[in-house]
């Protein structure tokens, strides 16, 4: 189950940005983007797999209570009583109806308002939304939006185009687009974490697993973004090269995105930390924290960032690795190798931040 249901959450991800996305393209003029197709079968394929993927949060619950009054009764009270459960079934209907829009080729106005109401429903059943309802509500759907809205686009035009005609084009209206989203993004996660932690235990949330996937998700940011500056900003200067193809460029920043909903997926399955000094009570710390520190923490946690040799040192290389990222673009190198170094930074500035703890 700890791996069944993350590994649900980030299917789920992807194949929300893989609908949002090709949704959202219908509304540009084909000019302005390169010449995608996808099938409709696989679009399909897509909108059930959300109603089989998004069954698991519920899973998780069902799994945790149904141990005390059965299986059945569990599964019927989550279901009509439990807000994720209401808004499972929402999404059911709603992609029932998306399905029948996509397999009729009904208008893509249907098709938007339905996915609409889906992330709706995805924005009603986060945590967020269950400690205040509007803020939290609408900063996790927000949130949800932004990102699928973002990483469906680089998706649809990154696998699902067969040539790279009109780049230009398209990079004069999406560049700006995704540094719109990148700040709705930021500003609305920001917005999420403080409903789960307080700014101030931002550092000693790190003794929970839950702390430690935020910062792993925080950290896999940074070279997304670096590989958005090459997409957005220095990719046209190498469009000018006859034989360079942007588009494989552009998939490895969609595996970027992938990564970062990664964590995100583990992250959705862990318990917030309202209280660290009670978590830690209750639930004890994170295993490999204890491991990495090589003493025991014990409550009242209070950690504290100092300098050391090997921490500096592990940072730097995540740093050189970060440019390494931009220096295999220029060479021209394979973008494979660039998701290599993306890898390798995130382990490098990881270990490099716990060493100076």
């Amino acid at each position: 189950m700890n791996v069944l249901v993350p590994l649900t959450e980030l299917i789920t991800y992807i194949l929300f940005s893989i609908l949002i996305g090709h949704v959202a393209l219908q509304f540009v003029s084909p000019e302005k983007k390169p010449s995608i197709y996808i099938s409709k079968r696989f679009l399909l394929s897509c909108v059930l797999g959300i109603i089989l993927f998004t069954f698991g949060p519920l899973l998780q619950v069902v799994a945790y209570f149904g141990g005390s009054v059965g299986v059945a009764q569990t599964l019927f009270s989550v279901l009509f009583t439990f807000e994720i459960g209401k808004a499972w079934i929402a999404i059911v209907w709603c992609s029932t109806l998306l399905w029948l829009a996509i397999y009729l080729e009904s208008s893509k106005y249907v098709q938007a308002v339905l996915l609409f109401l889906m992330v709706l429903s995805i924005g009603y059943a986060s945590h967020v939304a269950s400690l205040s309802f509007w803020t939290g509500f609408t900063s996790h759907t927000v949130h949800f939006l932004a990102v699928t809205l973002w990483a469906g686009i680089l998706i649809q035009v990154s696998w699902f185009s067969k040539d790279s005609t009109n780049w230009d084009r398209f990079l004069r209206w999406f560049t700006p687009f995704a540094v719109s989203c990148m700040i709705v993004i930021l500003i609305s996660g920001v917005i999420v974490m403080l409903f789960v932690i307080d700014i101030t235990d931002y550092v000693n949330a790190w003794v929970l697993p839950y702390g430690q996937m935020i910062l792993l998700k925080h950290i896999s940011i940074i070279p997304l973004l670096a590989f958005a500056c090459i997409n957005g900003i220095l990719v046209r200067k190498m469009k000018k090269i006859p034989t360079f193809n942007p588009q494989p460029w552009v998939k490895a920043e969609s595996v970027s995105i992938l990564i970062v909903f990664f964590f995100t997926g583990i992250l959705g399955t862990l318990s917030p930390p309202h209280d660290i000094d009670q978590t830690v009570k209750s639930e004890g710390v994170a295993n490999w924290v204890t491991d990495l520190l090589s003493s025991p923490i014990k409550p009242p946690v209070n950690l504290e960032i100092t300098a050391s040799i090997q921490g500096i040192v592990m940072i730097l290389f995540g740093i050189l690795f970060l440019s390494m990222i931009f220096l295999s673009f220029y060479k021209r190198k394979t973008p494979a190798l660039a998701v290599a170094l993306t890898i390798c930074f995130i382990i490098s500035t990881y270990l490099g931040i716990m060493m100076t703890i």
